[in-house]
């Protein structure tokens, strides 16, 4: 229902006292309409001001290999989860089962897809792991890829914390090309300030750790891998 509709129009009359009246009325009718005003309601108030504690766990995107995106096992038993409960943060999982920074995973997709979509997000904290998947590739691209893509992320989120971690291997005794991924990444991710934590080979020598097939870690592998990488975390005072 309108304001006019409640509090009809005052027309002037030629009597003063009914112009006096008049007066009052629209008075009145000023104080009605300034009560009836449309305002913002509370509850929006409220979900505006509340806006950054629906934030206050830190977001955390993970880029990777099936070994971060925990093949073979549940979502919430692969390490970047892990980590993330640890912390207390929001995960956001982007890792791709088979891809790296030049190798392509099993939807055509490689760390190139992945960074793309961190990128529509608000991150806190980066994840980003080597992985076994380039060791085939020519270093040289696995290099620039490596440059271009830690370059974009933290042009785009200066503030965010980049930690990246050396490749995950399997029970076996990797290659030497291993080492030269992880060499690639490691510099990538120093030149851009963030953190690379060496955390060697922690399923080595251990089959037990790993499933089937010999590469992937199984739940109690995947738990190996993150208590590594909270190992190398603690010194360096990375908190929720």
């Amino acid at each position: 229902m309108s304001v006019s509709a409640v509090y009809p129009r005052c027309v002037p009359t030629r009597s003063r006292l009914i112009a006096l009246l008049a007066v009052a009325a629209a008075a009145i009718a000023l104080a009605g309409c300034s009560a009836a005003a449309p305002a913002r309601p509370v509850a929006a108030e409220g979900t505006a001001a509340a806006a950054p504690a629906g934030r206050a766990k830190p977001q955390v995107v993970a880029i990777g290999d099936s070994i971060a995106f925990g093949k073979g096992v549940r979502p919430d038993e692969a390490w970047p989860a892990l980590i993330a409960a640890q912390h207390g943060w929001t995960l956001t999982n982007l890792a791709v089962s088979g891809s790296g920074f030049v190798k392509p995973g099993w939807n055509g997709d490689t760390y190139r897809q992945q960074v793309d979509t961190a990128l529509g997000l608000h991150p806190d904290y980066i994840l980003i792991a080597a992985t076994r998947n380039d060791r085939g590739q020519d270093p040289a691209l696995v290099a620039s890829s490596a440059d271009e893509l830690l370059g974009e992320l933290h042009d785009t989120f200066p503030r965010a914390h980049i930690i990246g971690i050396t490749a995950v291997w399997g029970a076996d005794k990797p290659p030497a090309t291993v080492a030269t991924v992880d060499g690639i990444v490691q510099e990538a991710v120093t030149d851009v300030g963030g953190t690379f934590l060496d955390i060697g080979y922690p399923l080595a020598r251990h089959p037990e750790l790993v499933q089937a097939d010999g590469i992937h870690p199984n739940a109690a592998g995947e738990r190996i891998v993150a208590t590594t990488i909270e190992d190398r975390l603690a010194p360096l005072g990375v908190t929720s």
